[in-house]
C-alpha cells in the first residue's frame, strides 16, 4: 500500500520535551471572566451534543486531533502531529505529539483515542450520527502508544472536518466509573476528562461552569495576560445581561441581540460589539412526520405566512440577506438563490395553498429556544400571519436543553421550531445533508422529511471530492428542498458577541462558534 504524508508545518508550538504534571494556575495577577447565555448545561459530556451553543465548554475542556482555527479560517493538527493517508483515501494514520497530558497528569495515548472513537459511535449523539457508515465500530486500532489507524468504509472529505468534534477523553478515568457498561455516561456528565486549557472547577446544571485555567496545558501558545478562570453562566433574558454587562458584574454577553440593543452596546465606550460573518442560518423546521404537515401545500401556507422582510429588519438587522445557505458557501448570487427558492410572504397565496389540503390545520404548536430573542420573534411572527390565514396555533418556548431533546423524538418535537444553524464543521453538508438526508432523520434531520430525489442529490454532492462540485451539488438540492417547502428559509446573518473593552483577542471561533479561552486577554 503506498502512503501519502502530510505533516503539520508551521500551525502550532512544537514542544522540546514532557510537562509537568497539569494543574490550574492561581496568583496575585489572577483574573476572572463570566460568559452569560442562554445555553442550559444539562451535561458536560462532549459525546453527547453536538450543537454551537455548548460548544465553549467542549471547546475549553477537551483537546481533538485537529482544531478549527481563525485569521483566515483553516483545520489544524492539534493533538496530531501529523497523518498519513492511503492512496486509495480511505487508511489515516495520525501520529499523537508528545507532551500532550489529561488534567489528572496521564499521557494522551493512541488507546484514549480508539476509546473515545468507540464510545462515540456506542452512544450513537453527538458527531456519531456523521460517523455512522464512514467510521465502523473496532475499525479504528492501536497501532502503537502514539499511532491510530482509522479503516474508513470509503474515502471522505468530510471526515478531517469532523475531527474538531472528536474530544479525546481520558480512557482510564472513564472506565473507573462506568456503571452497567454505560461508558461512564452519568459520571461524565456532571465530571470532566479532557486535557484541554482549562479543568472543572464546579458545576451546577441551573447555574452553570466554572473552570480554571492549566497553566502547564501542552499547547503554550497562551495571550499575554491569560484568563485564569472562567464562569458560563445561564441567564435567559437578554436585557438583565446587557445591564450585568455594562455595570461589568459580567465580562461576556453571547446572545443573538436585537437591533436595539446592538445600538446602545456600541454607544457604550466600556463595551465592545464585535460582529464576524457567520457561517449560519435562520430558518424554520417544519415537522414531515406529522400527518398535516407531510402535504406540500401546507407547509407552502406556511412558508408563506411568514413575514421574512419585516422580521429581518426588526430583528436581524443591518447585515442580514435571504439564502438557504450561508452566503460564503454559496456560487449562486443571494437572490438568485431567494427567487429559486420562492419564499415569500404572500398570505392571497397561502390561502390558495391552504384551500388545496385535504382537511383544516389543526391547532398548531410552535417552538422557540427560551432566552432566544430572535426564536421567539420568528415564533411571534409566524402566529401572527397563522392567525391571518385562520389557522390555530400556539407558541411554546423552552430552553435549549429541552428543545434539543424533543429535536431527537419524533412525537415530542413542535410542527414548527425556529433556530440558527450554524457551523459545526465547515462543509455544505452541515447546512444541506445533515438537515434533509433521509438516513439522519431523527439526527441532524429534525424536520423527519424524506424526498427520495433530492436524497439521491445530497448524497451524489457528499460523494464528490472536488470542492466546487460539492458546494454546487448541495446548492441544487438546498434550493430543491426550500421549492418544496421542507423549512422556512429566513436569513443569514453575523454572528455577533459583546464584551467588555478589557478583554484582548476575544472572538468566535469560525466553526463551531465557541470562545477559544486560549487567545483571550485580561488586560
Amino acid at each position: 500500500m503506498r502512503w501519502h504524508r502530510l505533516a503539520a508545518k508551521g500551525r502550532l508550538l512544537m514542544l522540546g520535551g514532557l510537562i509537568a504534571l497539569a494543574s490550574p494556575a492561581t496568583g496575585d495577577n489572577a483574573s476572572r471572566i463570566v460568559i452569560v447565555s442562554s445555553t442550559s448545561y444539562d451535561t458536560l459530556d462532549p459525546h453527547i451534543v453536538l450543537d454551537t451553543s455548548r460548544a465553549g465548554v467542549r471547546l475549553n475542556f477537551y483537546d481533538a486531533l485537529y482544531r478549527w482555527q481563525d485569521g483566515p479560517v483553516r483545520i489544524s493538527p492539534w493533538l496530531a502531529q501529523s497523518y498519513t493517508l492511503s492512496e486509495d483515501g480511505k487508511v489515516y494514520r495520525f501520529t499523537l505529539r508528545k507532551g500532550a497530558r489529561f488534567h489528572d497528569g496521564t499521557d494522551v495515548k493512541a488507546a484514549d483515542v480508539v476509546y473515545s472513537v468507540e464510545r462515540i459511535l456506542a452512544l450513537k449523539r453527538g458527531v456519531a450520527p456523521l460517523l455512522q457508515g464512514l467510521v465502523n465500530p473496532g475499525s479504528t486500532k492501536v497501532i502503537d502508544t502514539s499511532t491510530i489507524e482509522f479503516s474508513l468504509s470509503r474515502p471522505s472529505p468530510m471526515f478531517l472536518t469532523l475531527l474538531p468534534e472528536v474530544h479525546i477523553v481520558n480512557s482510564q478515568v472513564l472506565k473507573a466509573n462506568e456503571v452497567n457498561n454505560d461508558w461512564g455516561r452519568a459520571w461524565l456528565a456532571r465530571n470532566e476528562a479532557g486535557s484541554g486549557a482549562y479543568a472543572l472547577k464546579s458545576y451546577d446544571p441551573t447555574t452553570g461552569v466554572i473552570a480554571r485555567r492549566v497553566a502547564d496545558h501542552w499547547n503554550e501558545a497562551w495571550s499575554k495576560k491569560p484568563v485564569e478562570e472562567v464562569e458560563w453562566r445561564t441567564m435567559l433574558d437578554s436585557e438583565a445581561g446587557i445591564e450585568a454587562l455594562v455595570k461589568g458584574d459580567i465580562q461576556v454577553l453571547d446572545a443573538d441581540l436585537l437591533p436595539h440593543q446592538k445600538k446602545r452596546l456600541r454607544e457604550t465606550k466600556e463595551l465592545v460589539l464585535d460582529e464576524d460573518d457567520g457561517q449560519r442560518i435562520f430558518v424554520g423546521l417544519l415537522n414531515s412526520g406529522r400527518e398535516a404537515l407531510k402535504q406540500q401545500d401546507a407547509r407552502r401556507a406556511l412558508v408563506q405566512a411568514f413575514d421574512y422582510e419585516t422580521f429581518i429588519r426588526s430583528t436581524l438587522a443591518p447585515g442580514a440577506a435571504r439564502a438557504p445557505l450561508p452566503l460564503p458557501l454559496s456560487f449562486a448570487s443571494p437572490s438568485a438563490i431567494a427567487a429559486a427558492s420562492g419564499q415569500k410572504y404572500d398570505l392571497e397565496a397561502a390561502r390558495a395553498a391552504l384551500a388545496k389540503i385535504k382537511a383544516p390545520l389543526r391547532d398548531l404548536t410552535i417552538g422557540a429556544i427560551a432566552g432566544d430573542a430572535h426564536s421567539e420573534r420568528a415564533a411571534l411572527t409566524l402566529l401572527d400571519g397563522m392567525l391571518k390565514l385562520g389557522v390555530p396555533a400556539r407558541i411554546v418556548a423552552e430552553p435549549w436543553p429541552v428543545v434539543a431533546g424533543r429535536m431527537r423524538d419524533e412525537k415530542l418535537m413542535y410542527d414548527v421550531l425556529f433556530l440558527w444553524h450554524g457551523a459545526r464543521y465547515l462543509d455544505a453538508n452541515n447546512w444541506v445533508g445533515e438537515m434533509y438526508d433521509c438516513d439522519l432523520i431523527g439526527a441532524g434531520n429534525s424536520s423527519w422529511y424524506c424526498n427520495k430525489e433530492i436524497d439521491r442529490l445530497i448524497k451524489e454532492a457528499r460523494a464528490t471530492s472536488d470542492p466546487k462540485a460539492r458546494v454546487a451539488g448541495f446548492e441544487k438540492a438546498a434550493v430543491r428542498i426550500a421549492e418544496d417547502a421542507a423549512g422556512i428559509f429566513v436569513a443569514t446573518a453575523r454572528a455577533s458577541i459583546a464584551h467588555s473593552r478589557k478583554l484582548k483577542g476575544l472572538r468566535y471561533m469560525p466553526a463551531g462558534e465557541a470562545i477559544d479561552l486560549r487567545n483571550v486577554s485580561a488586560e
